[in-house]
């Protein structure tokens, strides 16, 4: 006969939090019709021998408790936590019942109200990880990693190989920036479990994170030999061998990856990239066509096809492909008109250039390299004179930058500003010697 204490393991163990009776509870028998329902996991049935069960003894604390539940599995949530809440106000110790309402509080997204009954669940059950198990993975759902640290760590010290614990800790410990710590933790698990595609997997992406690429590349391996469901592995991999000179070999993986998920923009995009770095232009150029063909907004991929069609000659297929990256927006923006700026200089359309470089300086503004290549295309265009506002801003706002104050300092002297330059002049004698010499036979001449 199945004893409800089984019974309930049973079934949360489909939950998505680990309840169950606390160990000092004494299990009643259940009947054959409510064991037969539960096995099967027919909650409706369940449900309606409990209640047809609780009307000859309505006060049966286990078999009000599995009622619970099973409005609870039938996903009734209002009606399962008002089940447990009846419970609780005739037994304030019901540590099952408590661990239900704040399971029922969290599916109908009443996250501190669960937190709070999960609090009172662990002083009723000091003894029981449960209620901590809970706490750490709520709040690290919600983003309050500081706090599911501590939760995280009892439960693990209680349950040391537990693997949803370990993954959500190290989960937390990589969002803390604690990657060391992520790192070793992983490790270990998947030391512990080298059948689990998931832990080799966490293994990998700590290690990453703590810049042990080259540890994480056999985690990685072994994740994808192991069916991650998943590309990142695979993406990860290429990253873990590109930064260990490997780039042949990440080459390989990401080509393997896009043979089997030939739908996948972001694989083709990770070839075409690794393509371009080996200057392997026309593969480069057939792969990232593909990644934008199947995600036509896809910035990052147009901005390096500006690039393939720049390195091929292709001005103003560069260009358009810049533009398109630009209007997509995201963290390529800038870089895609600073691309457009160069080449418009290169073709000594200088106007279209200078509009460029005005847009990627806009879109960011602390950089010095778009100040530079600005500067660089007002000496080059003859244009010192008209773009005396920005240039002195730029030595205002980059007053200890070799690189912004050498062309500002050629600009000046360009435009009869020769005691700016001079200033400029004796600051780069001791930070950069090199720079100072080469102005200095600019001004000579």
């Amino acid at each position: 006969m199945t004893t409800l204490r089984a019974i309930l393991i049973l079934m949360f163990g489909f939950c998505s939090l680990p309840c169950m009776l606390p160990a000092q509870t004494t299990p009643k028998v259940m009947s054959e019709p409510v064991q037969s329902a539960l096995i099967k996991q027919d909650w409706k049935r369940a449900e309606r021998v409990l209640r047809s069960e609780l009307r000859s003894n309505p006060r049966d604390l286990d078999r009000q408790t599995l009622l619970a539940i099973c409005l609870m599995r039938q996903q009734k949530f209002d009606a399962a936590l008002r089940q447990a809440e009846l419970i609780t106000r005739s037994h304030p110790q019901a540590y099952a019942a408590h661990m239900i309402a704040a399971e029922c509080h969290m599916r109908l997204g009443q996250t501190d109200k669960a937190l709070d009954i999960f609090r009172l669940a662990r002083t009723i059950a000091p003894d029981s990880a449960e209620p901590a198990m809970a706490l750490g993975m709520v709040l690290s759902s919600t983003g309050r990693f500081d706090e599911a640290i501590t939760f995280l760590e009892e439960s693990l010290f209680r349950r040391p190989g537990n693997m949803p614990l370990t993954m959500q800790l190290v989960r937390c410990y990589l969002r803390l920036g604690r990657a060391s710590e992520a790192a070793e933790l992983a490790t270990r698990a998947a030391e512990l479990a080298p059948g689990d595609a998931n832990a080799q997997m966490m293994a990998g992406e700590a290690l990453m994170a703590s810049r042990r690429t080259e540890q994480a590349i056999d985690f990685l391996q072994q994740a994808i030999r192991l069916g991650v469901g998943s590309s990142s592995p695979h993406m990860l991999l290429t990253i873990a061998l590109q930064d260990n000179g490997r780039t042949d070999e990440a080459l390989a993986v990401a080509r393997a990856y896009v043979q089997g998920s030939q739908d996948d923009p972001q694989g083709w995009y990770n070839v075409g990239l690794l393509q371009l770095e080996k200057m392997q232009l026309d593969s480069s150029l057939r792969s990232l066509k593909k990644a934008v063909g199947l995600k036509p907004n896809y910035p990052e991929a147009y901005y390096n096809l500006g690039r393939v069609y720049d390195g091929l000659g292709f001005g103003e297929d560069a260009i358009q492909s810049y533009r398109r990256a630009a209007a997509t927006g995201g963290n390529f923006a800038a870089d895609a008109y600073l691309g457009m700026a160069l080449i418009y200089r290169k073709s000594g359309n200088f106007t279209e250039a200078i509009r460029a470089h005005s847009q990627s300086v806009s879109l960011r503004d602390t950089s010095q390299v778009m100040r530079v290549q600005r500067l660089q295309t007002c000496f080059e265009a003859d244009r010192c004179a008209d773009a005396s506002g920005f240039i002195d801003k730029d030595v205002r706002d980059f007053p200890t930058s070799p690189g912004v104050l050498f062309e500002a300092a050629r600009c000046f002297a360009r435009t009869g500003r020769r005691s700016d330059a001079e200033r400029i002049l004796t600051f780069l004698d001791k930070e950069s010697p090199a720079l100072a010499r080469e102005l200095r036979i600019f001004m000579s001449m």
